[in-house]
């Protein structure tokens, strides 16, 4: 089991917005932390009042976004417009390629958005948003965690996004993750957001 703190991260700044990375991105490099199985990106983004990401392209990745407050707006170049409120999961398949906008929708408070991207397996784009609480792709299977569970799958990722948890009874708070391989026992409250992932090592026989 691996821990790494919310202080650990990597921070990128640019106006209105800063983003805390838990695996490399952009100029942030590191060799031992560039994802896990086919999760590539778990970045938490606060974006200010009318700040967001400008028209921008996207290919051969799947990136599931989770409100955590505020209201998210999306545009894309399939003439989608979507306000993504609290508590929703927005998942873009990007496949062979798409362009979109995603800024802070309100005035009233700063958006809190948790964007995790995994590497795609899918050519054609598509677009949904849900309220469930198990979302599968591909990659992995999404689960945001509520009460105490012990996970199994070949890897494991979990980000604490509210609330105080222990990990094999490891103590987490908000921002802090951690990675695992089989089998993870995970409690507290609040909310996780938990990846059961491949092992890319494994060969089936």
């Amino acid at each position: 089991m691996r821990v790494l703190r919310s202080a650990e991260r990597f921070t990128s700044v640019q106006p209105g917005i800063v983003t805390r990375h838990c695996f490399s991105a952009g100029a942030h490099y590191d060799p031992d932390r560039l994802g896990v199985g086919a999760l590539i990106g778990v970045d938490e983004h606060r974006l200010e009042p009318g700040a967001g990401f400008g028209n921008h392209a996207h290919r051969g990745v799947d990136i599931v976004s989770r409100v955590v407050t505020g209201t998210l707006r999306h545009e894309d170049d399939a003439g989608r417009v979507r306000l993504v409120p609290p508590v929703a999961v927005q998942v873009q398949t990007t496949g062979s390629g798409i362009r979109h906008r995603e800024v802070n929708a309100t005035d009233a408070y700063p958006l809190i958005l948790i964007q995790m991207t995994l590497v795609g397996e899918t050519a054609e784009p598509d677009y949904r948003c849900t309220f469930k609480t198990v979302v599968t792709l591909p990659g992995g299977t999404l689960i945001v965690l509520s009460d105490d569970a012990t996970v199994e799958a070949p890897l494991i990722h979990a980000f604490v996004v509210g609330g105080s948890w222990t990990a094999d009874g490891t103590a987490l708070r908000r921002g802090d993750s951690v990675t695992a391989r089989t089998s993870l026992g995970l409690a507290g409250s609040g909310e996780m957001l938990v990846w059961k992932l491949a092992d890319p090592s494994r060969v089936d026989q």
